[in-house]
């Protein structure tokens, strides 16, 4: 059984490996041989499999969707994961989410993951309340399968991300924590974004995984994480530091740590080294950025110009990001409402013929965005606010 320490020991005196491998193809004899590749530098699956142990794979299942939207994790990845495994030893292979929307049991049935001969699909309807040391909170309940894995192996999505500007490793274990508590978590933790990125850190530190492969074959750029524009990227990151993960992923983008809120937080905590000490090894990341820039949900936040603390902050406040309903694409069914833990989305009780079908309530909000991470139509997008577009920060 994992035990659960809140944060994964300091990679600060470490020098973490990602291995980066070029994919053009979900194709699955390509699949196996990139896992294979990007896998090889690390040790291979073996070095994180032993026999008999009991894994558990943490794809990104945002929502039931198909392949091609590229919202959750691609099948063939988790088919390979999976394989991998079985061939490394492992008793058991399971895959669990939480997801936003419905059941990991129906994302992984519309992702077409039903053979259950391969690995056994788990809804994440048990949780255990676990105190992480050092945290500003009290409690969280995570996934019990999770903690009570052997392994876990983390299979996040490349893509961007409304509040935490992109969602790859560290994000995806945020859907360890059970149901609905994820919008509590939200609005207690949301209003300011450094606040909720700490409590991500300490959940990733908590499920511990000890490999994550990023799913970066194709990505999502513009209104992620679920409404955003397939991309291809071409590529798998691999390691077992998903902090130096992250940081990859964000310098192939173009973010520095401190435009990405759970990188600075990581830096802070000491769980992640400077740029320069993160080894990177396989294909060249110069190959690797996408060309034209990637375009991103929201403005890169504000920091590092130099100035002091305050002034960020203030700069930050004055974007003013809030939610833009599309009233051409809303259809007003409700589940923005429903993901709302602020209460301050609410369907118009006259009817669309008499103004937007949703109203925001700009008082109550509290700029989370989890409507725009759940509206199943992509009615909902991020505002870079007027100070933004007068200081042309858009979002690429």
């Amino acid at each position: 059984m994992a035990q659960p320490s809140g944060i994964l020991p300091s990679a600060a005196a470490a020098r973490p490996r990602v291995s980066l491998q070029r994919l053009a193809t979900y194709e699955p004899a390509a699949v196996e041989q990139a896992l294979r590749a990007v896998l090889a530098p690390l040790g291979g699956m073996s070095a994180f499999v032993t026999p008999g142990a009991r894994v558990v794979l943490k794809p990104n299942l945002l929502m039931p969707s198909a392949p091609e939207r590229a919202i959750c994790t691609h099948p063939e990845i988790i088919r390979a994961v999976a394989r991998l495994a079985r061939e490394a030893g492992a008793r058991l292979v399971e895959a669990t989410d939480s997801p936003g929307v419905g059941t990991a049991t129906r994302c992984m049935r519309r992702l077409g993951l039903d053979d259950g001969r391969l690995l056994t699909v788990t809804d994440a309807d048990q949780g255990t309340d676990v105190a992480p040391p050092g945290a500003p909170f009290h409690r969280v309940r995570l996934v019990t399968r999770l903690l009570d894995a052997d392994l876990v192996i983390n299979l996040p999505k490349a893509k961007t991300h409304g509040q935490m500007v992109m969602t790859a490793a560290v994000k995806n274990t945020f859907g360890a924590v059970v149901g609905m508590e994820k919008a509590q978590w939200h609005f207690r933790a949301g209003r300011n974004p450094e606040d909720f990125a700490r409590l991500l850190v300490h959940v990733h530190g908590l499920v511990a995984p000890r490999l994550s492969i990023l799913d970066a074959v194709v990505g999502m750029e513009g209104n992620g994480p679920s409404a955003g524009d397939p991309r291809p990227l071409g590529f798998l990151l691999a390691s077992a530091d998903a902090h130096a993960l992250d940081a990859v992923l964000a310098d192939l983008w173009g973010l520095a740590p401190h435009h990405v809120f759970t990188l600075a937080v990581a830096r802070d905590l000491g769980l992640l080294p400077p740029f320069d000490r993160i080894e990177t090894v396989g294909a060249s990341r110069d190959e690797l950025r996408p060309r034209p820039a990637w375009r991103l949900a929201r403005p890169a936040p504000l920091r590092g110009f130099g100035g002091p603390a305050w002034l960020s902050t203030l700069l930050e406040r004055l974007m003013t990001l809030r939610p833009e309903i599309d009233r051409g694409a809303c259809i007003a069914c409700g589940e923005c409402v429903r993901a709302c833990a602020a209460h301050a989305i609410a369907l118009n009780p006259d009817g669309a013929a008499a103004g937007p079908p949703v109203v925001v309530d700009r008082a109550q909000c509290i700029a989370c965005f989890c409507c725009q991470e759940m509206c199943p139509e992509g009615a909902i997008r991020v505002s870079a606010g007027l100070a933004a577009r007068l200081l042309r920060l858009g979002t690429r």
